[in-house]
C-alpha cells in the first residue's frame, strides 16, 4: 500500500488501533475518513486532528453501513482504501452456555459488519487506482484465547476470508491487506 495521497476510511477510527492508524495516515497527508458509534469520540480524534473527518457508521447494523456507504462514495469519490478495524471482544464461555445477544453482537461486529461494508464499498474501490481493503484481524485468529472463544472465531474466519478475497481480486487494482496484532489489553475489552 502506497503511504500517501489516499482517501482512506477508518472504522473503529475513534480509538485504539482505529485512531492509531489515522492519526498515523493522516500526518502523512492523506484525507482520512474516521467511522464508529460514538460521536463523542469521532468528535475528539478530528478535534485533535485538522482536516480529518467522521462519519457515524454502525458496523454491526446493515442499514447504516448502506447509508455510511453511499455517503462515502458521495463525499469522498477518490476514496480508494478502506480499512475495516472496528471490533469489539468480549469475554465468554465455550465451555457453558453463550449469551445469544452477546455472541451475535460480536459476530455481526467482528465479521458480518467487515464483509458487509467491504461489499458495499467493492465496486467503487475497483475503479480507483492504488485500492487497498484492509482488515485488522488478531493472532488470536491463529492461537485463539479460550475466554474470549467467539472473538476469536470472528477473526479466524475473517482471516479465512480475506484469503479468499485477496485471491478473487488479484486480476483488479484492489489489493488485499490483513493485519494481525498481538493480543494486548486496549479498551475493546471495556
Amino acid at each position: 500500500m502506497k503511504l500517501t495521497d489516499n482517501t482512506i476510511f477508518i472504522t473503529g477510527g475513534g480509538s485504539g488501533i482505529g485512531r492509531g492508524l489515522a492519526e498515523a495516515l493522516h500526518r502523512k497527508g492523506n484525507k482520512v475518513i474516521i467511522g464508529g458509534r460514538n460521536r463523542k469520540r469521532l468528535d475528539e480524534v478530528v478535534a485533535a486532528n485538522p482536516g480529518m473527518t467522521a462519519v457515524e457508521i454502525d458496523i454491526a447494523d446493515a442499514a447504516s453501513i448502506e447509508s455510511a456507504a453511499a455517503k462515502l462514495i458521495k463525499d469522498y469519490p477518490d476514496l480508494n482504501v478502506l480499512i475495516n478495524n472496528a471490533g469489539i471482544m468480549l469475554f465468554d464461555s465455550a465451555a457453558g452456555h453463550q449469551q445469544d445477544a452477546q455472541m451475535l453482537d460480536t459476530i455481526n461486529t467482528n465479521l458480518t459488519g467487515p464483509i458487509r461494508l467491504t461489499s458495499a464499498l467493492i465496486e467503487h474501490l475497483k475503479t480507483r487506482p492504488d485500492a487497498v481493503v484492509g482488515y485488522t484481524t488478531s493472532v488470536l485468529a491463529f492461537v485463539p484465547l479460550a475466554f474470549t472463544a467467539v472473538y476469536s472465531a470472528t477473526k479466524a474466519a475473517l482471516h479465512s476470508y480475506v484469503l479468499s478475497q485477496r485471491y478473487l481480486l488479484k486480476v483488479s487494482f484492489v489489493r488485499v491487506l490483513e493485519i494481525a496484532p498481538p493480543w494486548v489489553r486496549t479498551d475493546l475489552l471495556d
